[in-house]
């Protein structure tokens, strides 16, 4: 076992494989050695497909102050995703009590202490009010280094899919032999062949391949979308940075079922720091904004007097400057938080296209489930971009003269 780069966290140069956890024991129990003589149960938690985590007991003892939480990173992940950056700003996160302790790092993920609480219900007023207050506290840590942004993240995903990074290529071409190479293997087996033609046996599925992502998506041009971030950057840079707007360690996935509450206490807790990184706060407003609409953002998307609410619960709780634009966080004017909201409406477009981007890159580089279509959704946010493309790009003449004066 050796030392992490993250200060004195534990590295074992070990894969878990999601298929047997046989691994996961051995790990968990180098760090949790009075384990190694007994029993382990390990509960599946997936709400979803992509997020892959089970809590880790004792047979014989359930009890959650003992337990472990298991994070097993996305298949290829790691083609779109720094998991080092992502730990180190975990470890942060947690020397603030706003996220969990890493136990123990392996190749594909780690080992966390357990978050007790249960999943919040967004249609209580109550979820709005808890989330807000914790995402301010979550904004309010200091920040010690400054990451990739928005914009930064954008040019990254559209260049994995531009070639400008071949790092998607690359693995991509790696699939193909390994599944063609499997294909052969079950073809030099008849009596697997007969097995399946009788569906005793279910053939193995694979993720789209780039043509048929392409066939898909049909006439979605790749370099439009490139010359777009290309664009996007320039004004964040050139414009939104004149606004002094804080940016802050956001954590980009606003789901609610990203918060889960202890009953016991009212408090907060966050399980999934997966897109976490530098953004100017809006982005997490915004981004709870679309979460509420739940992809039906034509007409579940919160109107304004819904939007100034959450605005206001989370302007008293935050505790970074931002006198440029509220005189009074405690009493923000109507005006103030109109120009809010309008800063809000504006960020909808680049939200939606990272999301877009994203679903494309599961859909090529994980296997395809029943329970959910990657690229249907990716669809579903490509079109939300276009639709809200131009109030991002006309913000840049309006951003600045629209301010509050005071």
């Amino acid at each position: 076992m050796s030392a992490s780069a993250n200060t004195a966290i534990p590295y074992e140069e070990a894969i878990v494989d999601v298929n047997s956890l046989e691994i996961a024991g051995r790990l968990i129990c180098s760090i949790k050695q009075r384990w190694a003589t007994n029993k382990l149960v390990f509960k599946n938690l997936n709400n979803d497909d992509h997020l892959v985590r089970y809590v880790v007991f004792l047979k014989d003892n359930e009890n959650e102050e003992y337990s472990a939480i298991l994070r097993i990173y996305p298949t290829n992940s790691d083609v779109y995703t720094d998991h080092r950056e992502q730990l180190r700003l975990l470890t942060h996160l947690a020397h603030h009590q706003q996220a969990p302790q890493i136990l123990l790092t392996f190749t594909n993920g780690y080992f966390s202490s357990y978050i007790q609480g249960k999943i919040l219900d967004i249609r209580e007023q109550r979820t709005h009010e808890l989330i807000a207050q914790k995402l301010a506290k979550l904004h309010s840590i200091p920040i010690k280094f400054h990451g990739r942004q928005l914009s930064d993240k954008l040019m990254h995903f559209i260049d994995l899919f531009t070639n400008k990074n071949l790092a998607l290529h690359d693995r991509l071409l790696k699939m193909k032999n390994e599944n063609e190479n499997s294909n052969s293997q079950n073809i030099k087996s008849v009596f697997k062949s007969l097995k399946t033609a009788i569906g005793f046996n279910k053939p193995p599925v694979f993720p789209l391949t780039f043509v048929e992502l392409a066939l898909r998506l049909k006439d979605i041009s790749w370099t439009e979308i490139s010359d777009d971030i290309d664009r996007m950057k320039l004004i964040f840079d050139n414009n939104w940075s004149s606004l002094t707007i804080p940016v802050v360690l956001c954590l980009n996935n606003m789901t609610t079922n990203n918060f889960v509450c202890d009953i016991k206490d009212q408090s907060i807790s966050i399980i999934d720091f997966d897109h976490c990184s530098h953004n100017y706060y809006l982005i997490d407003i915004v981004s709870y904004f679309l979460a509420m609409a739940k992809d039906n953002y034509d007409t579940k998307y919160p109107a304004r007097p819904v939007q100034k609410l959450f605005l206001i619960q989370y302007l008293k709780y935050s505790k970074f400057n931002l006198s440029t634009i509220i005189y009074n966080q405690y009493q923000p004017s109507d005006s103030e938080l109109e120009y809010l909201c309008y800063l809000c409406d504006s960020l909808i477009a680049p939200i939606q296209l990272y999301w877009a981007l994203w679903a494309f890159l599961q859909a090529l580089l994980t296997e395809p489930t029943s329970t959910f279509d990657y690229v249907n959704y990716g669809k579903i946010r490509l079109a939300q971009y276009y639709k809200h493309r131009k109030d991002f790009f006309h913000s840049v003449n309006h951003t600045e003269k629209d301010m509050p004066k005071f």
